[in-house]
Formats: structure tokens, C-alpha cells, sequence
């Protein structure tokens, strides 16, 4: 499993919505190479409460057996 945190560089012009080619490829390559991925924007921990909520969803997929090779991305509710 890997945890990336992305921050805006990630992203096509810093929004935090649109993954660039680069971060595409790289998922895409680590997700062939067996790894199952979880992407965190950075934008969702920049509060106390959002980081405690990114840590438990990552303590929930862990002890949640996996569905096969994928990508999940946090993204901030509020």
C-alpha cells in the first residue's frame, strides 16, 4: 500500500481537482507494480479535525481486506 500526499504540483493549475500527466503515470505504474494507492490531497489536512478524519479512513482500509489493485483518493467532505 502507499500513501501519497499530494500537494499543488500534483494537480493541472493548483486545484486540487485535476491530476497532472505526471501524477497520472505515476499511480498508474505503482498500481501495475501491485501496490494499491491512497491518495491524499494536501488541501485536506490543513485542519486538526481533517487530519484525524484522513487517519481514521486510512486505519479503516487497512483493516479492510483488499478489492484488488486500485487508487482511492481522500477528498475533504465539507
Amino acid at each position: 500500500m502507499v500513501i501519497e500526499i499530494q500537494g499543488p504540483f500534483h494537480y493541472v493549475s493548483n486545484d486540487f481537482k485535476t491530476r497532472n500527466g505526471s501524477t497520472l503515470l505515476k499511480i498508474a505504474l505503482l498500481q501495475k507494480s501491485g501496490f494499491e494507492v491512497i491518495e491524499i490531497p494536501i488541501n485536506t489536512l490543513w485542519s486538526p479535525d481533517s487530519i484525524k478524519r484522513c487517519i481514521d479512513q486510512i486505519k479503516t482500509r487497512i483493516n479492510t481486506p483488499p478489492k484488488g489493485h486500485g487508487s482511492e483518493s481522500f477528498n475533504n467532505p465539507e
